[in-house]
């Protein structure tokens, strides 16, 4: 079984190959954030939970001390293996923790806080050593921090007119979908978060998800600047900058964030706006998204 802990600073161990051993990988179900409350002078509740939070995950392994590891002198003592584990277990690091299940041509990964790590040693050799994280989004994602999907959209019209031949007998084709709007295949099991960023030159763009359709007002991005609309963060910004917010030029009241996110399957995207240029476009990037 393969399992991975990676952090920027400390960079990646790999604790699925010698010395260490892993026996036991456990990724608990993430919490369900229960609402509910009785009804009155009634029998039931009324259940209106949606939402998930964090999960727990274990990995146990053993550690080797009885061999030595390659380009090293000497056999490897315990101490030494519990120092090169321990410090991504700090409180005060995000470390990435991948792993492959048997038989899994993929990999997943989630970002998590050490928990606890208790040392059990019950002997000289091959002591235990079980490590407890929390996930604090609950989310698992395909392969590494770098596997985002991505997909370019081009500009598109609202609506494509229906025709009108002029025949002895006359046929009508009803309007039909926004031309330029992409069709975007989705993996994984759950709705998952994107970011986008919206190039000029447009006018009052237009970007829709599956029929959520955000409108900006009075908003004019140049060529060269873009605008970035991050579902997790929930921001709109020009160009990335905090503290040039194009939120408020939107239609806010119509849509909510939690709407907008990409649902497993197929989803579809549209990019609008007036006085576009030839080099208007918008990126959209997610990361596949699973539950388990």
């Amino acid at each position: 079984m393969q399992v991975q802990l990676s952090d920027p600073g400390l960079g990646t161990l790999d604790l699925g190959t010698y010395p260490y051993v892993v026996t036991q990988l456990q990724i608990g179900s993430p919490t369900v954030r229960t609402v509910m409350r009785h009804r009155a002078l009634a029998d039931g509740a009324f259940d209106d939970t949606r939402y998930l939070g964090s999960r727990a995950v274990t990995v146990t392994c053993r550690l080797n001390n009885r061999g030595r590891i390659p380009g090293c002198s000497g056999a490897i003592d315990m101490q030494t293996l519990l120092d090169f584990v321990l410090p991504y277990m700090s409180p005060r690091l995000r470390p990435t923790l991948s792993y492959q299940l048997p038989g899994s041509p993929t990999s997943r990964s989630m970002v998590v806080r050490g928990e606890s790590w208790p040392v059990g040693i019950d002997g000289p050799k091959y002591p235990t050593l079980p490590l407890q994280f929390v996930c604090p989004s609950g989310e698992i994602f395909s392969g590494d921090e770098g596997d985002v999907d991505c997909v370019t959209i081009t500009p598109a019209t609202e609506v494509e007119a229906g025709r009108t031949y002029d025949l002895t007998f006359d046929r009508q084709y009803p309007a039909a979908q926004p031309l330029g709007g992409r069709l975007v295949q989705v993996e994984g099991s759950t709705s998952a978060h994107w970011n986008a960023k919206l190039y000029g030159a447009v006018t009052d763009p237009t970007l829709a998800v599956n029929g959520v359709r955000i409108q900006f007002t009075g908003v004019v991005v140049a060529v060269g600047d873009y605008l970035e609309i991050d579902t997790r963060t929930r921001t709109i910004l020009l160009n990335g900058d905090p503290s040039a917010s194009r939120y408020a030029q939107t239609n806010f009241t119509e849509w909510n964030w939690d709407q907008l996110r990409l649902h497993p399957g197929e989803n579809t995207i549209f990019f609008g706006g007036t006085n576009l240029s030839a080099t208007a476009s918008a990126l959209v990037c997610w990361r596949p998204t699973w539950l388990g």
